[in-house]
């Protein structure tokens, strides 16, 4: 059984953890054309610190074969690539006080026999108390994070039924997805 784990690392986590009862004074993202999404990172200004959400493709096996899959983390580091970004600023000014972590365990059974045990960061959602703003992966290859500013916004997630669609695989393939909820 081929087991793979790209959620957020424990050095991630730290970060994360760190912010929670500090003022959350704007985000910066790339302008939205179509869709909610910033590629490839998210800057957040944290009490006069900068932190970054990346998402960063590198080749990984997907399924039984290697692809570009997208792997979140949360840095401190600038990367060159944000000195190119046309940020936009997305005024927040509220204090956080709590972050939730949408993980999820998908399993692939080929005909009955487990082969696949894959653990995801599905996204991040910053609690303020009053109102919420969350950062989706919306799939696998895509380095694309889904912005979105509202109330119970891990309803507005990608539905797990979409993942497990049997139509998205072969005959005798089945996934299994369990999403787990984590407030740090």
């Amino acid at each position: 059984m081929n087991t793979i784990d790209i959620r957020l690392k424990e050095a991630d986590l730290q970060i994360l953890k760190s912010v929670i009862g500090e003022p959350l004074e704007n985000i910066e993202h790339d302008e939205f054309i179509f869709t909610n999404t910033s590629s490839q990172v998210v800057r957040f200004n944290i009490n006069g610190e900068q932190i970054y959400l990346y998402s960063f493709t590198e080749p990984l096996d997907y399924y039984g074969s290697i692809e570009d899959v997208a792997v979140w983390s949360v840095e401190k580091t600038e990367y060159p690539l944000v000195a190119e970004k046309g940020f936009i600023k997305m005024p927040i000014q509220q204090t956080i006080t709590s972050i939730t972590l949408v993980q999820e365990n998908q399993q692939m059974y080929d005909h009955g026999e487990q082969t696949y045990d894959v653990w995801v960061t599905r996204g991040i959602i910053i609690d303020f108390g009053d109102h919420q703003l969350s950062f989706e992966k919306p799939v696998w290859f895509s380095e694309d994070i889904i912005i979105r500013k509202g109330y119970d916004l891990l309803n507005a997630f990608k539905p797990v039924a979409d993942i497990t669609n049997a139509e998205n695989w072969n005959e005798g393939i089945e996934l299994k997805c369990n999403r787990i909820i984590e407030i740090l």
